[in-house]
């Protein structure tokens, strides 16, 4: 997993702010790391379930699947681009769309499929509890030979 230090400084360096050998101010980080929850959050709220939880420090790791963190690091890069006077330039925000496509897919949930008590198994006169369900007229059903039913005595014309 990756730190929050190594997703701070790859999404800077995608909008050309911090470059390999200067630091940015602990304020700076901080407000970073104030977007990114704030972020994970909103798309935890959409339905996004990445097993995110929020971090504190540089040194947090950010916990969700790795095939996330491309996704992360190109959304987070646009998300804080106008607090850092960043340039969002059009390879990012086709990583950033790719990325939220792969985060989508990672964090969708799939329940169990559950069929009603009533659904019928099969077809004709067997249900999922084994029973029949006209289990008194059985014999009455099989013993039709002239390919027509005739209206019960209960009946009214």
């Amino acid at each position: 997993m990756a730190t929050v230090a190594q997703v701070a400084k790859a999404a800077l360096q995608r909008i050309l702010i911090q470059a390999d050998e200067s630091d940015l101010q602990a304020s700076e980080y901080d407000d970073f790391i104030f977007a990114l929850n704030n972020y994970m959050l909103s798309l935890n709220a959409e339905g996004i379930q990445l097993g995110y939880t929020e971090v504190s420090s540089l040194a947090d790791e950010v916990t969700v699947p790795t095939g996330a963190l491309r996704g992360i690091i190109a959304n987070m890069a646009i998300e804080v681009a106008p607090d850092y006077n960043g340039k969002v330039s059009e390879a990012l925000v086709v990583a950033a769309s790719a990325g939220l496509r792969a985060m989508r897919l990672l964090g969708q949930s799939m329940g169990q499929t559950e069929y009603p008590s009533t659904l019928p198994r099969g077809s004709g006169n067997y249900h999922q509890y084994g029973d029949d369900y006209y289990s008194e007229l059985e014999d009455t059903i099989l013993a039709e030979t002239t390919g027509s039913i005739s209206l019960e005595t209960s009946t009214n014309d």
